[in-house]
């Protein structure tokens, strides 16, 4: 057997695959090496629900390696993305009895597989990914790797969590309108949210997408894995390969910081502002051109598509509802599914089919002109991801009062969006910032934030519940 290295859960995926592909280790020693993390992490951070150990272990045993990450461990969150004959829960009591299992495997779990990684189990997610924080009756709690009585955000919170303490290298999570970039910034870890289109994503439960809000992707501690994972999950022949591209010469960018909240009444944690700041100045230094400038179409934007945007949820929730009710064969109750979900649901049923198609019509007209800052002579633009440093599990209140919604609009438009944790709090909690790019500019997003990983570098920053 050969020596392990003792800091080889440090490294990230592309690291990790390095040493495979050269013998140093072999896909056993790394499968194992991160199996005995997760024993021993997860009982305080409850990040893994499902456990597909043995499933790993034979597709180790087996392997061959011929792909870019052959061997490297990852974990699947619970939601949109299914695995053929594995558990499928998405957080809910209902399913998690029923024992359920996925018929099919989804395209973008497909990729990663053919790519060479190994799913070693599911993560913890709100109630049909449902929420900003990961705090599922069924399963309760993940708990944030920085703070233990903290969220983890949500609604990819197990897998961010997971990725932060070093269970594993690289975690899959997905994103509605925040849903990787919120635990992300709480768990101060990196992500992108693609530009529409670039990945296959699938929503959660059935949940109707016509404004193709969701996207799936990872969760990562390096920029290197975000575009290698990025070239081997893109739709399409891209003529390009991001990875590379992180090395090409990048010309001064115009660069716009957004620090108070456009869209609601709502305060900003002067933390989340200085990381805003600090993003800005290392970017300046680096040669760019930085300025307070944001899209005044973003002004007050909630206000006259809060309406739409609730139809849309109502009929979104009713439509996982029956999702689920198929799959168990009887009606949900109470015992099966948050109050709150449920009563969603059933308010749904005031709503037209003409209902839906207007509401979707308002929210594409609202933000049409966003993109035009972009076109008009911006390159990025440097935003909060959440207006608050990592609130106390077990806090009940509206969403938007702890989130903001920095991210929501990057959604709707079908931006690319990365959140980096390019600052950490006073107390020593990590401020993700969120960096938005226009339409299909993922490689720009990636050059900016790898020199922010140089600039502001965040390899060596562990929580103390890793043991570093």
């Amino acid at each position: 057997m050969s020596q392990i290295p003792d800091a080889l859960w440090q490294l990230d995926a592309f690291g990790q695959a390095g040493l495979l592909r050269s013998g140093e280790i072999s896909p056993q020693e790394l499968l194992e090496h991160h199996l005995d993390r997760i024993a021993a992490l997860n009982g305080d951070i409850n990040a893994v629900v499902i456990d597909l150990f043995d499933r790993a272990r034979r597709q180790a045993a087996d392997l061959e390696l011929d792909a870019e990450f052959s061997g490297v461990p990852i974990l699947i969150k619970d939601s949109g993305q299914q695995i053929e004959g594995t558990p499928h829960f998405l957080g809910t009591a209902a399913l998690k009895e029923a024992g359920f299992r996925s018929d099919c495997t989804t395209e973008f779990v497909s990729r990663l597989e053919r790519a060479g990684f190994i799913v070693v189990g599911k993560t913890n997610v709100p109630e049909l990914s449902s929420g900003i924080t990961t705090e599922p009756d069924a399963f309760g709690p993940t708990r944030n790797p920085w703070d233990l009585d903290r969220t983890a955000g949500g609604s990819s919170g197990g897998s961010a969590a997971a990725v932060a303490a070093g269970m594993v290298s690289i975690a899959h999570g997905s994103d509605e309108t925040g849903s990787l970039r919120y635990p992300a910034a709480s768990c101060g870890v990196l992500t992108l949210k693609p530009s529409r289109g670039r990945v296959p994503s699938a929503s959660p439960a059935g949940a109707p997408d016509d404004l193709e809000l969701w996207a799936d992707f990872i969760l990562a501690r390096t920029v290197r894995d975000l575009a290698c994972v990025l070239d081997v999950t893109a739709n399409g022949s891209m003529g390009m390969s991001y990875l590379k591209g992180l090395n090409d010469p990048i010309r001064p960018l115009r660069v716009g910081l957004l620090m108070h909240d456009p869209f609601l009444p709502l305060a900003l944690d002067k933390a989340c502002i200085e990381a805003v700041k600090h993003t800005g100045l290392a970017l300046e230094r680096l040669g760019h051109y930085v300025s307070e400038s944001y899209p005044k179409a973003l002004d007050n934007l909630f206000g006259p598509i809060a309406p739409a945007l609730e139809v849309i949820s109502l009929v979104s929730r009713s439509a996982q509802v029956k999702w689920i009710e198929d799959r168990i064969r009887r009606p949900l109750s109470r015992a099966d599914l948050d109050r709150q979900l449920l009563s969603e649901a059933e308010d749904a049923k005031r709503c037209t089919p003409t209902d839906w198609t207007e509401a979707i019509d308002v929210v594409r007209h609202a933000v049409r002109p966003i993109p035009q800052w972009w076109d008009d002579g911006f390159d990025i633009l440097i935003t909060p991801t959440l207006r608050q440093l990592p609130w106390q599990l077990g806090e009940p209140s509206p969403a938007a009062f702890h989130s903001g919604v920095f991210a929501v609009p990057f959604s709707i438009t079908g931006q690319p969006a990365v959140s980096v944790p390019a600052y950490w709090s006073e107390d020593g909690l990590p401020v993700g910032v969120q960096i938005i790019g226009a339409m299909g500019r993922e490689d720009l997003l990636l050059h900016v934030a790898g020199q922010l990983e140089l600039a502001c570098p965040w390899h060596d920053k562990w929580p103390a519940v890793a043991g570093a």
